[in-house]
């Protein structure tokens, strides 16, 4: 793989996660004001499904593009339509330069060439390095929890511990289990002991786990990237929202003291140190940006206090639907964005129109010269 590649493929992958972020808030936001607000589950599916949409779009693209369907989303093919059409008042030229803006900037990003592009790239590498030492500190501080702690209990797949490393519980996973990790301050509180593994083992139940580690491990590559941040926030609270609900109604535990144990926690986790903050779920929640965890405590217990007065159940049939409608809305918007296999008869008329306009510019010149 050349650099050119490389950075044409981040480039890439940048866009395509903020066009799965744009899906993911128009159909969460149609969703809301349809009166769904507080199906959370089926909120979050539609979160995931938005992210494998994006696993499937190397392998779904070659054949989109293949086929007749793609020239009449492209994007490019759409717009040299409308040019040879009459229906945009530029040049070819310009055209031909507007079609070919992504392809000169990754050249100038691959070469360095001028201090924009130098630029770019020493944020980039400067970001990377740093989310990736950030990544690095917080698998020795989840190391290091476990480590220091003495196991409660295991099963075949899941193990809690109890560690003295860490005061707010959260769960995890490595290659082979889970854990949940609880603080040794919890062992003579039976409710709050309770609560923790029964909250953290529903987190696993839901796959937040698993997909707070993918998160993670692609973070050093979207860092910079604000689709990132609003798909993984949106994710971390619907699933928060989520955990909360069916933990209350599988144990039937008192929505009133839940509440308060999570402000206890939440109060002891204002003097945490070297606490994970990676590759895990806390148990309060994570704070949401520019808001703090609070904002999150108080929307979750708001929507405890909701549930009470007014149950609701998520359908997992519209859930479904909803989700096979967003994987092909993601996969429409990545041929839309695609460079197109072959050249169409549109843009070989467009080339040509573009070099005749040069040879017209070339013509004019040597007149003038004489």
């Amino acid at each position: 793989m050349t650099a050119e590649h490389f950075v044409g493929g981040m480039v890439w992958v940048q866009i395509l996660v903020l066009l799965a972020a744009i899906v993911f808030a128009i159909f969460d936001g149609v969703f809301a004001l349809a009166g769904q607000r507080r199906n959370f589950l089926t909120r979050r599916r539609l979160g995931i499904t938005s992210i494998v949409a994006l696993g499937l779009v190397p392998f779904a693209l070659p054949w989109l593009l293949a086929t007749s369907y793609a020239t009449s989303i492209n994007a490019t093919e759409v717009l040299v339509s409308q040019y040879l059409k009459g229906n945009l008042s530029m040049s070819a030229s310009e055209v031909t330069s507007i079609l070919s803006l992504k392809t000169n900037w990754v050249d100038q990003i691959t070469r360095l060439d001028g201090w924009a592009a130098q630029m770019i790239a020493a944020v980039f590498v400067s970001t990377f390095v740093a989310r990736s030492a950030y990544l690095g500190l917080n698998i020795l501080r989840i190391r290091r929890a476990i480590s220091a702690g003495h196991i409660l209990r295991q099963s075949r797949r899941v193990r809690i511990v109890v560690s003295p490393a860490v005061s707010v519980p959260f769960s995890t996973r490595g290659l082979w289990r889970y854990y949940v990790v609880l603080p040794t301050g919890f062992l003579g509180e039976s409710d709050a002991m309770q609560m923790s593994i029964g909250h953290e083992m529903q987190h696993i139940r839901q796959g937040d786990v698993d997909a707070e580690v993918a998160v993670s491990l692609a973070s050093p590559f979207l860092v910079l990237n604000p689709g990132y941040w609003f798909l993984t926030t949106r994710l971390r609270k619907l699933g928060e929202l989520a955990c909360d609900r069916a933990y209350l109604r599988r144990r039937q535990f008192d929505p009133h003291g839940y509440s308060m144990r999570l402000l206890a926690v939440a109060r002891r986790s204002r003097t945490a140190h070297a606490q994970p903050a990676a590759f895990g779920v806390p148990l309060v929640g994570r704070a949401l940006p520019f808001l703090g965890r609070r904002s999150m405590l108080k929307d979750r217990i708001l929507e405890i206090a909701a549930d009470q007065a007014d149950p609701r159940g998520d359908t997992r049939l519209l859930a479904l639907g909803l989700s096979a409608l967003m994987v092909g809305a993601v996969l429409a918007a990545a041929t839309a964005i695609a460079q197109p296999k072959d050249w169409s008869h549109d843009r070989i008329m467009l080339s040509t129109v573009a070099n005749l306009e040069r040879l017209n510019q070339l013509n004019t010149l040597a007149q003038r010269s004489w």
